[in-house]
Formats: structure tokens, C-alpha cells, sequence
């Protein structure tokens, strides 16, 4: 079952025209990552690099979205660019090429980290880290450093230029099963909780879920950090965050991983994920994508503002009824780097700390093997 749009048409219809801009996103193969690239699409980008693994998927995604931009006739050219997320030489190869086309454009307007993997097993990628971490986090981090000059071209010849990083409602759960941070270190395979059976994926919960939450985390306390070196210079780059709810995207309806575009494995297969994501609680994935798209877009988006859905469900959970906004038109809960309720809300806590927002930062550095000063 195909949920439809709610607002996604009339959303994208109330963004200016994005006429010469330039915009970068990964894992637009399908999900809120393809959604918002047809957006960048429909409203006249001047460029849009498309930034996925290389696959069969993505060959298909991309020429759709070049169809659809072909169909617009507002010359809006589509680049693709290999990028895998597993791999911090790949990320280098594709910040090298994302740099050389933005050039052209006058600099890089909007970077969007949108894709991720979930649920995956206790692995380790080829530079020895958690496959969630480096693919959700680690390999972004990076990405932005190298593509830091560009964006900073693009903030002086056009006003501003936006780093955004896609988050999610798992950023809540499972965080003090590790100390912030160990995911983000060097370690052998099996030593961060090890792999969970379908019956406790199925309950959202077991370490393969823990990591993600880490992963999740990670995006949205990046987004922070960001933002306050970036206001403490001056700069005119926004850091900005966001995320989806609950949405009928191939991460969670179709139990792939935008990043690898294999199906979940480590127990968390097509079946169980429908399960979790009852069709009553969910979204359309272009719906999805809108406070991903208010992030990247919106006129009136701020550096260190987080946007969610707005409408809250109440989902049943072993501990209890547990309420989430997980649909609808986004809503601000952090602005300008402080939670909407308060910098005492609960909620956010970790989303805002200093110290974590300086272990993030640290560890981040080590792990890629470099120094990004902003």
C-alpha cells in the first residue's frame, strides 16, 4: 500500500525559485533523499549532485531525476557522483569531484547528509569503524570539511549557504547503553553490543538499535556543534538539522539501507520493519522529506534550528505509551541551538550539550584523520 501525499506538492510550491543555486545531496536513490532532489528539481536549481554508491538503484534514481528536470525546462543540470559512505577514500574521491562541478556554479549552496543505514550488523568498514557510524556520521563529517571551502564561496556570492544533516526520533533511544562517543572508535567487530534476533528489532530495541540511536545522535549534535563555530566566526554558512518521523521511505517501509541498497540484514528484515511501522503511523515519503526540505530551503530556516513533524501519535512501547511527532507539517523544537521548551528540556539534552557537542568533535577528527577548523 502506496500512503499518499498530504502536503508535499503544496510545500515544495511555496519555496522561492532556487535559480542558480547549486545542491548536494547524498542518498537520493529513493526516500526523502529522491524527494528532495525532485524538489531542487521543480524549483530550477542551477546544478544538483547527486551523491550514492554506486548501484543499479541509483543509476535508475538519477535518471529520473534527470527526466523530471529535462521535463521542467528550467536548466537545471544533474550531476552524479560516486560516493560510498563505507569508504573515507571514496568520500575524498567524491568531495574532490563535488568541488570541481560546484566550482562552476560559483560555490555549493546547500549540502544535504540525508543518507543512512539502520539496524545493521556489529561489522566494521574498511578503515575499522561501526558500518552505522561511519555511514550516518563519520563519513559525513568528513564530506563537510572538504567541501567546507566551496560552501564558504557560495555563503560570500550569494548571502548564505547551508549545511544540513538528516536526524531522527531515534536519536531519543538506547543513548546511555554506550558512553557518547565509543561509537565513534576504532574496534574489532562484535565489541558494541554484538547482534539482536528478530523478535527484539522487531520492539525497536538491542544493540544493532543502540548504534543507530549513537549514529542518530551523532547528526543532530554535529548540527550543533556546527552551528556554534560556525556563529562564533561569523560565518554566513547555516548548520541546520532535521528529522523525518515516520515515513514510508525504503529505510523503514522496504527494509533497505539508502547507503548500501541491500536489504536489512542482522535480523531486521522487510516483515518486521511493516510491523514496526504500522501504516497508521506513517507518512508518504515525499511528507517525510519536508522538514528535511524546510532545512535545506526555506527562506526562514535559521542556523541551529532542528525541524520535526508537528503531529504527535502515541505508540505503544513495553515501558508504556510513548508519544512522537512523527508526521505531519514541521514544527521548530531547537532554535538557533536552544530547545523551543527550554535549554532545561529533556528531550534535547543531548542534542545541545557542550561536552558532547566536544567529544563529537574530537573523536570525529580522529577517526577521519583531520583537523576541520571552521
Amino acid at each position: 500500500m502506496t500512503i499518499p501525499n498530504k502536503h508535499y506538492e503544496a510545500f515544495v510550491d511555496s519555496f522561492p525559485s532556487f535559480n542558480g543555486k547549486c545542491i548536494a545531496i547524498t542518498g537520493t536513490t529513493s526516500g526523502t533523499g529522491y524527494w528532495t532532489a525532485m524538489a531542487a528539481v521543480t524549483k530550477g536549481a542551477a546544478a544538483i549532485l547527486l551523491l550514492n554508491r554506486a548501484s543499479e538503484r541509483a543509476t535508475e534514481a538519477d535518471a529520473s531525476i534527470t527526466a523530471a528536470a529535462e521535463a521542467a525546462k528550467l536548466g537545471t543540470k544533474v550531476i552524479s557522483i560516486p560516493c560510498d559512505l563505507m569508504s573515507f577514500e571514496s568520500i575524498r574521491k567524491a568531495a574532490d569531484a563535488a568541488s570541481s562541478a560546484a566550482g562552476k556554479y560559483g560555490g555549493l549552496d546547500v549540502l544535504g547528509e540525508n543518507a543512512g543505514v539502520m539496524a545493521m550488523p556489529d561489522d566494521r568498514t574498511v578503515d575499522g569503524y561501526d558500518v552505522q557510524m561511519q555511514v550516518n556520521h563519520l563519513s559525513h563529517f568528513l564530506l563537510t570539511a572538504l567541501l567546507m571551502p566551496n560552501l564558504e564561496k557560495a555563503a560570500q556570492a550569494r548571502g548564505e549557504a547551508r549545511i544540513v544533516t538528516h536526524s531522527s526520533g531515534a536519536r531519543f533511544l538506547g543513548l546511555g547503553k554506550f558512553p557518547f562517543g565509543a561509537t565513534m572508535e576504532k574496534c574489532e567487530a562484535g565489541t558494541l553490543g554484538g547482534n539482536a534476533g528478530t523478535a527484539a528489532l522487531l520492539n525497536f530495541v538491542g544493540p544493532q538499535i543502540d548504534r543507530y540511536c549513537h549514529s542518530k545522535g551523532a547528526n543532530a549534535v554535529f548540527a550543533m556543534a556546527l552551528h556554534a563555530k560556525l556563529s562564533a566566526k561569523g560565518s554566513k554558512i547555516k548548520a541546520i538539522t532535521a528529522e523525518p518521523g515516520l515515513a514510508q521511505t525504503g529505510l523503514i517501509h522496504k527494509g533497505f539501507n539508502t547507503a548500501t541498497d541491500k536489504p536489512m540484514n542482522g535480523g531486521l528484515k522487510k516483515g518486521a520493519m511493516k510491523a514496526f511501522a504500522c501504516i497508521q503511523y506513517m507518512q508518504s515519503a515525499p511528507d517525510g522529506a519536508m522538514p528535511f526540505m524546510k532545512a535545506c530551503f526555506a527562506a526562514d530556516a535559521a542556523s541551529g534550528d532542528m525541524y520535526c513533524p508537528s503531529k504527535k501519535a502515541v505508540l505503544p512501547t513495553a515501558k508504556g505509551p510513548k508519544i512522537l511527532y512523527n508526521k505531519g507539517l514541521p514544527h521548530t523544537t531547537v532554535a538557533a541551538g536552544v530547545p523551543v521548551f527550554g535549554p532545561k528540556d529533556k528531550k534535547e539534552k543531548l542534542t545541545v550539550d557542550d561536552a558532547a557537542k566536544e567529544t563529537l568533535w574530537a573523536k570525529s577528527e580522529a577517526a577521519v584523520g583531520l583537523t576541520f577548523t571552521i
